[in-house]
């Protein structure tokens, strides 16, 4: 294939989540592998008890295995994962927050594939977001919290934030900043390095513990946690993928009810005021809430969205059609 046909990477990245029908690139997602890979090594742990009480070994040395700092590289993916998608949000909400910076450096090439592939600025600026070092996590969010008019400083509540992890690579300071920092440094130095501290005698190689990932994985929720607490408290109501106070997403197929329901009710009274075919409009709007009724309950019970496989498409053909009855409404109140 010639060069110039070739989809740029950016665009293939970007084009993955924009538009699809499973939504990933959200805080909920980076907070929930977060999660799970503390669990993960929580079972491990488990395994490793249960293993004192048998003839079995746990690990060839110290009662560890060294893909245990392999841990590091799924946790920092959770947290870029965390500022991109949060840097996409902020971007989709509030379109006048993209600088001119920030499209200087990407390829003419990203940028003329983006439209024929449905990606968009926001979601390509996030493919091209590089953070491989907590300062730029951190900005990221500085950013997000000043286009949202949040007045915090993240980096002094990461400091102030102590966990109760026992690492002893951090001693005294045990602050969520400076554990984020050493996981940053220590992902780095797997990914790019191979030196004696990784393939040196086994007395001098620097190995995770089953207890250090666990302890890693609970730092990384807590500093996901403190900083969508922010989000959740401060945030507009309509900012993209906004999360409870336990850490859960918020219903959008519940939110866009309630708009529609909301702006419905609007419309009539403000129809009704003007005298202008209220009788249509009233009989129109019974009939379409009856079918929308009908759709989403159809949607609801359909054998072919099913998961035959752990993918249920359901709830996303529902927020598809509430899309686009709030899209008409909002049409509508625009000329009334």
């Amino acid at each position: 294939m010639p060069k110039e046909l070739r989809t740029h990477y950016l665009v293939k990245s970007a084009s993955r989540y924009a538009g699809t029908k499973f939504k990933t690139l959200s805080a909920s997602a980076a907070l929930w592998r977060a999660e799970d890979l503390t669990y993960d090594a929580e079972l491990l742990r488990e395994l490793r008890q249960t293993t004192h009480t048998s003839e079995l070994s746990f690990g060839n040395r110290a009662e560890t295995y060294e893909i245990f700092a392999y841990y590091a590289v799924g946790l920092v993916t959770c947290l870029e994962w965390h500022a991109r998608s949060r840097l996409v949000d902020l971007l989709l909400f509030k379109p006048n927050s993209i600088k001119a910076e920030d499209v200087k450096n990407i390829a003419t090439l990203a940028i003329s594939q983006m439209i024929a592939e449905g990606v968009t600025i926001p979601h390509l600026l996030g493919a091209a977001t590089n953070v491989s070092r907590l300062t730029e996590y951190l900005k990221i969010f500085e950013r997000v919290f000043e286009g949202l008019g949040i007045q915090i400083d993240i980096e002094k509540k990461l400091r102030r934030t102590k966990t109760a992890v026992l690492l002893h690579r951090v001693g005294a300071d045990n602050s969520v900043y400076s554990i984020m920092e050493i996981l940053f440094e220590t992902r780095n130095h797997l990914v790019h390095e191979i030196d004696f501290g990784i393939i040196g005698h086994h007395s001098i190689r620097d190995m995770w513990s089953v207890d250090d990932a666990i302890e890693y994985g609970k730092s990384v929720v807590s500093c996901i946690k403190l900083i969508e607490s922010h989000v959740t408290k401060s945030a507009p109501a309509e900012f993209p993928n906004r999360l409870r106070a336990d850490g859960t997403e918020e219903d959008e197929l519940e939110q866009l009810t309630t708009k529609i329901s909301e702006l419905e009710s609007k419309l009539t009274d403000k129809i009704e005021k003007l005298g202008d075919g209220e009788e249509i409009w009233n009989e129109a709007l019974s009939m379409s809430q009856n079918a929308r009724n009908k759709e989403l309950a159809f949607l609801e019970q359909a054998e072919f969205l099913r998961p035959i496989r752990p993918l249920d498409v359901r709830r996303s053909f529902q927020i598809e059609l509430l899309k686009t009855r709030l899209a008409f409404l909002l049409l509508l109140k625009s000329e009334l």
